[in-house]
């Protein structure tokens, strides 16, 4: 191994480490930025390799602070807090109804809005709620692990659920129906399982009941979101989905329609704001709104691309390329689950983006075609999916999810998270696999 292949593997490894430490609340993005900088000083990566990472990254960037901007609206208006009171009163005093209902609603936001958004909003408002319901520590936890781990675990079927979907969609040039095609059965199986496996992992914890006069009192009174911008909200929501389709046919990014619903929602939020004096009982204006956007993962997503670029120095990719083509070998269903867990290990202890660029770049170098094609880009999507909270540090979304819980006072220890978030993982690895090879397979789908 030369100079620069150590230097490459060296300046990866210390901005893993800055992500990790956060030496001084150093920021995620800033960490990230550190390692491109001395990636370009030292020229493990060139300016033309650091222009084509922004040309790769720029549309699933640029989705993600749409989808956060749209979801960080919606909360402002209220839409999100009047969804979960609405499952808190269809549930109708069952501690389990309400443990599938919050489930099917985490769900519904990851998959509409990504998990980050989901994890972001959803987790403080579950607390909130099951506080006020008078449940019990063991059952807060029930509900938390359901939400935090349901957000991860949806964010598969469409693309635009999980920006490292966009980012493969963008590099292998597939349209967003190819990847429902692929993900959507392969999404549905292990929603519904991973509802049952949390269940038997909190069936004692989860109340049978909870105070009835709590829930009417959470529910009384003003609404949380006007009628009117609730229709607005549905009618532009419907549009976005609509959108998706129409542009994927024709290829167009994914990120302009995201970004126009964002920016409509704005200026109907910024209308209902100069009419009514406040929207929601709250007076947060554009500014308060910008602020609540999450500005430094964009950095972080340039970034980490053009640090990872680096590691095609060092013959890392290379090496990957090998583990998965040998693994893609295996028989039978093991031939999508051998790469999908490869994956896995991967993101779980580096975290799913620079694994996600690792994977895009590995399987490039493969250069395999048609369905040996076709698995090694749905196994990086499955294992960077699902595998990430085999372990905390994988997952941007279940790194905020731990964070917004300890500052609300609820703590988790490693144990306790691995012991449903490792078995979960893998469990649901597995059944991904086992679907998306029968798709392969049996149905004979395939992209390319």
């Amino acid at each position: 191994m030369d100079y620069i292949a150590i230097v490459a593997l060296a300046v990866f490894v210390s901005t893993l480490f800055l992500m990790i430490r956060r030496p001084r609340g150093l920021r995620l993005g800033y960490a990230a930025g550190i390692g491109a900088v001395a990636s370009l000083v030292i020229g493990t990566v060139s300016l033309g390799q650091a222009a084509q990472s922004f040309l790769d990254i720029w549309d699933a960037a640029l989705a993600f602070l749409g989808i956060i901007a749209l979801s960080v609206t919606l909360d402002a208006m209220g839409f999100f807090r009047w969804a979960a009171l609405r499952v808190v009163k269809l549930a109708r005093g069952s501690g389990l109804r309400l443990y599938f209902y919050i489930a099917l609603l985490t769900a519904a936001v990851s998959i509409l809005f990504a998990n980050d958004s989901a994890v972001l909003i959803l987790t403080p408002i579950v607390l909130e709620i099951v506080t006020c319901l008078g449940i019990d520590k063991r059952g807060k936890l029930a509900y938390l692990f359901t939400a935090g781990l349901i957000a991860d675990t949806a964010a598969m079927p469409l693309i635009t659920s999980n920006p490292i979907n966009i980012l493969s969609a963008d590099y292998f040039k597939y349209s967003f129906i190819d990847h429902l095609v692929f993900m959507g059965p392969v999404a549905v199986a292990v929603l519904l399982s991973s509802l049952l496996l949390i269940w038997l992992f909190f069936r004692k914890q989860i109340p049978s009941t909870y105070d009835l006069k709590a829930a009417e009192s959470l529910t009384k009174g003003k609404p949380a979101i006007s009628p009117s911008l609730l229709r607005i909200t549905l009618l532009t929501l419907v549009t976005i989905d609509i959108g998706y389709v129409l542009t994927s046919l024709n290829r167009f990014p994914v990120s302009l329609v995201i970004c126009s619903g964002a920016v409509f929602l704005v200026a109907i939020y910024w209308f209902a704001l100069k009419s009514n004096g406040s929207v929601n009982g709250e007076k947060k204006g554009l500014v308060g709104l910008a602020r609540d956007i999450n500005w430094d993962i964009v950095l972080f997503m340039l970034s980490i691309f053009i640090v990872v670029q680096g590691l095609e120095t060092a013959g890392v990719t290379n090496v990957l390329a090998s583990a998965l083509i040998a693994t893609s070998k295996l028989p039978s269903a093991l031939g999508v689950f051998g790469p999908s867990m490869v994956v896995t290990v991967g993101a779980s202890f580096m975290n799913n983006w620079p694994m996600t660029i690792l994977g895009l770049l590995s399987i490039h170098q493969a250069a395999v075609t048609g369905p040996a094609l076709t698995n090694l880009v749905f196994s990086n999507i499955i294992g960077n999916n699902l595998g990430p909270h085999f372990f905390p540090l994988g997952s941007l979304a279940i790194v905020m999810w731990l964070e917004i819980m300890r500052r609300k006072g609820v703590s988790i220890s490693l144990k306790e998270y691995l012991k449903v978030g490792a078995t979960l993982s893998i469990a649901q690895v597995a059944i991904a696999s086992a679907v998306l090879w029968m798709e392969l397979t049996m149905f004979g789908f395939k992209l390319f």
